[in-house]
């Protein structure tokens, strides 16, 4: 288990307000197996299997991560599942999204059921997400900003002209 507190406690000790990281299992000598935090304050959580619940998390990588009503800066998972959560930026080949926000959403497949994103990127979505930027409006954007900046120059060096 890779635990960075932002204060210094070890592993298995208990925090003010009942706060707690629970030791891990390890697997030889390879990654951590699982690693849970609950009702904590951590700088990053590295395992193979993350659970967290009712935390603060800066930085989250795992093969695995299950989090629940709880506030995650980044998350990078091979599968994720969020709910009832606040997550700034999270990118996995499996994202699911249950009643929660996040800033930026990325993967290969992302299903929401009541969530709601400004940046969402992913060719197959599923379930009930509002998102604010999606790759198709982003283009549009794009695209109006191309053609928008080419018609002011256009129209400044007709102005210019005796």
């Amino acid at each position: 288990m890779e635990c960075n507190f932002l204060t210094l406690p070890t592993p298995s000790a208990n925090l003010p307000g009942g706060c707690a990281m629970s030791e891990s299992r390890f697997s030889g000598d390879g990654p951590d197996v699982f690693t849970s935090a609950r009702r904590a304050l951590v700088n990053s959580v590295t395992g193979e299997r993350v659970e967290v619940s009712q935390s603060v998390v800066r930085s989250l990588s795992a093969g695995r991560a299950n989090v629940q009503q709880s506030v995650v800066q980044r998350l990078a998972s091979e599968s994720a599942t969020i709910e009832e959560s606040v997550v700034l930026q999270v990118r996995g080949s499996d994202v699911s999204l249950r009643e929660c926000s996040a800033l930026g959403a990325m993967g290969a497949r992302v299903s929401a059921e009541g969530c709601r994103t400004v940046f969402l990127c992913a060719p197959s979505v599923r379930g009930n997400v509002q998102a604010l930027v999606t790759p198709r409006t982003a283009f549009a954007l794009g695209l109006g900003f191309f053609f928008g900046r080419q018609v002011m120059r256009l129209a400044g060096r007709l102005l210019k002209r005796p």
